[in-house]
């Protein structure tokens, strides 16, 4: 029967591992889809002053074509990460994880344990609660590539084509559909916290887990307000028209206005699904303490 808990024992620790690996694998990835993307909008914004229509059109079709691949590989990464950190939470679950092996999960991992396995599931908890560093290179990331996509867009309609756009019925769009779903996401992140310690009778369980949503819900509130400034502000900075002797920075701000907006949408989304996960991680741990201490 030893033999057995230590096989399986050792078999959770290794998973434990792997998932922490493939964690750091997936913010490696996701470094390597942001440089491609920088590396596309540099290339589109160059080449759009370029006076050859033919090389102006190559150009912007090859960065397309690299910032449509950056955005792909990007988006495997970000569904493998959720799926990263939703396995991390199951298997913390099966070992027990408790709010107190939570609430230090910042110390140093070399400390020894007498738990086996403790300093991965500690490792992993702390990925959980302190995403702070990733969560920031995906939110450059949706930023750049939707500026990118933009900057394409406009210089293929304007300098490839030849043609006029009048960006007044797009900017009154975007300067209300924008704010509203962020106003709309930030509501619905905050119902995931609410919901998640609704009815927790132990202030040490929820302290605990609020101290996890910390670092979240200060990027969230800075993402929202950022979006709040760029299309207040940026509103009356940028032209109202685009034509084929526009010049390249004021198609650069434009698609900065445009893309930023959509970037940062991509990220209040992406914070969202991270917080419905932990909002479901602490609802478990916490009844599942409370049950134990009523049992006692």
């Amino acid at each position: 029967m030893t033999d057995v808990n230590g096989n399986t024992e050792k078999g959770v620790e290794n998973e434990l591992k792997k998932l922490s690996d493939n964690f750091y694998k997936a913010g490696r990835q996701r470094l390597h889809t942001l440089i491609l993307a920088i590396v596309s909008l540099t290339v589109s914004a160059l080449s759009s002053s370029s006076p050859s229509r033919a090389l102006n059109a190559l150009t912007q079709f090859t960065s397309f074509v690299l910032l449509f691949y950056a955005f792909l590989h990007g988006l495997n990464v970000d569904t493998s990460l959720i799926s990263i950190l939703h396995d991390a939470v199951l298997l913390n679950l099966k070992r027990g994880v408790t709010v107190k092996a939570l609430g230090s999960s910042n110390e140093q991992t070399s400390t020894p344990s007498r738990q086996p396995g403790s300093t991965l599931s500690n490792r992993l908890a702390r990925l959980t609660r302190d995403p702070d560093l990733i969560l920031r290179l995906f939110l450059a990331s949706y930023i750049i590539e939707f500026i990118g996509l933009f900057n394409i867009i406009f210089n293929l309609i304007t300098r490839v084509s030849g043609l006029s756009i009048q960006l007044q019925p797009l900017l009154s769009a975007f300067s209300m559909i924008v704010p509203i779903s962020a106003s709309i996401l930030l509501g619905l992140s905050q119902w995931s916290v609410s919901t998640a310690v609704r009815g927790s009778l132990e202030s040490s369980c929820t302290s605990a887990w609020l101290e996890m949503l910390k670092e979240v819900r200060v990027l969230l509130f800075a993402t929202f307000m950022s979006i709040l400034f760029i299309y207040v502000y940026s509103f009356y900075l940028i032209p109202m028209s685009l034509t084929p002797s526009t010049r390249a920075s004021y198609i650069l701000g434009d698609s900065f206005y445009f893309g930023s907006g959509l970037g940062l949408l991509a990220s209040l989304a992406f914070l969202l699904m991270l917080l419905t996960l932990i909002r479901d991680f602490i609802h478990l741990v916490c009844s599942r303490e409370q049950t134990q201490e009523n049992k006692g």
